[in-house]
């Protein structure tokens, strides 16, 4: 369970998830619900980990806006290219 934490508190996997769901899905109700998913469970893995570490507020807090900033990259850019 700690190796997934640590995984998780990663801000490249929260943005590489919303990548992967724009990329695939574009924008539909069903990419919303679950960016939506993802954007809870991001609020609980930083319930579950914790105060962050002095210097790594950063790190933590930035996960849940590279979710957003990799959906939205993802989704452009397969409107662009289909």
């Amino acid at each position: 369970m700690n190796e997934l934490i640590n995984i998780l508190k990663l801000p490249y996997v929260w943005g590489g998830m919303g990548a992967v769901l724009g990329a695939g899905l574009g924008v539909n109700n069903l990419s919303i619900w679950l960016l939506a998913v993802l954007l809870g469970l991001f609020f609980i893995t930083m319930r579950i980990t914790g105060p962050p570490e002095e210097g790594k507020e950063g790190r933590l807090f930035a996960g849940g806006s590279l979710l957003m900033v990799g959906w939205v990259l993802a989704f452009s850019i397969r409107g662009i290219v289909i």
